[in-house]
């Protein structure tokens, strides 16, 4: 992967810093901006790449999307939905609610972000947790 980042040294060797205090139980946050085609992608194919061994969530937005609320909320916690019963009840029902799975009226948007924070809190009690978001 490094031969794609040619020029990139210095991220890459950030990203694998970054990879290494997660693992060690620190919570860190990386924002990778700038124009279209500077390799933010790439970049985040990296960080990926050198997760391995702590389960890594993945959402690439696509504009297409934009209008749909929660599309990416959704891609991001589909597969955690496995644990969406452990979840206290306003957080678990708000959830299925924006995520079409039982009707209702449009939830509370902060019931959603507070399920999705205990999504990933949840799996990452696990283990360390690498979250990947693209907004390409």
């Amino acid at each position: 992967m490094i031969a794609k980042l040619i020029g990139r040294r210095s991220e890459c060797e950030g990203i694998e810093l970054l990879v290494e205090e997660v693992r060690a139980g620190e919570s860190r946050a990386l924002v990778a901006r700038g124009e279209p085609g500077v390799s933010k992608t790439a970049l985040l194919d990296h960080l990926a790449d050198r997760a391995s061994g702590c389960p890594v969530v993945r959402v690439t937005g696509t504009r297409s999307e934009m209008r749909l609320a929660f599309a990416g909320l959704h891609q991001l916690c589909a597969p955690m939905l496995d644990r969406l019963e452990r979840l206290p009840a306003p957080q678990r029902e708000a959830l299925r609610a924006a995520f079409g799975l039982s009707q209702g009226p449009p939830p509370d948007r902060f019931l959603v972000g507070l399920a999705m924070l205990s999504l990933l809190t949840e799996l990452a009690g696990d283990q360390p947790l690498v979250c990947v978001i693209d907004d390409q």
